[in-house]
């Protein structure tokens, strides 16, 4: 499970940097696809308040940019949001930063996200994926299929 996460939001951060089309194709700041704590829910949460599972983690690919001009992050966004509207994606929020958006796709919970910062002209993107059960001996510091850079 963890590895086709990692191959569907690797794709996804793929599509909006190639969607974005930033002039000469700069390269990204990126961890690659990052593992996040989960928690229980229901009756059992109490028993574990703050209490992270081990047994189920969210997924995350996050991705930046700096020095790009309002104009490029604006018609770069207008792209993305465009194909995500006609794949079926659902609009979640806008304008969380100084200029972006969030999308969820209702069939898996992925969601996407992608933000502009003005003060250092920072293009911000999120491919996210919610919580999800980790087979057994899954060890997320030796996972080759986390690593991920824009090309």
């Amino acid at each position: 499970m963890p590895d086709q996460v990692a191959v569907r939001l690797k794709g996804e951060a793929q599509r909006v940097y190639e969607e974005v089309a930033l002039p000469g194709r700069p390269g990204v700041n990126s961890s690659g696809v990052e593992t996040g704590t989960c928690y229980y829910r229901g009756l059992r949460s109490i028993a574990h308040i703050d209490e992270g599972r081990s047994d189920v983690r969210s997924f995350v690919l996050e991705w930046r940019v700096t020095d790009v001009p309002r104009s490029t992050a604006r018609a770069g966004q207008e792209r993305v949001r465009r194909r995500l509207e006609h794949e079926g994606w659902r609009l979640t929020g806008e304008n969380v930063s100084d200029m972006g958006f969030r999308f969820e796709r209702p069939d898996t919970d992925d969601m996407v996200a992608v933000d502009w910062y003005e003060p250092t002209g920072t293009l911000a993107v999120s491919a996210y994926a919610p919580c999800g059960k980790l087979p057994a001996g899954f060890d997320e510091y030796a996972w080759p299929e986390s690593e991920w850079s824009a090309g």
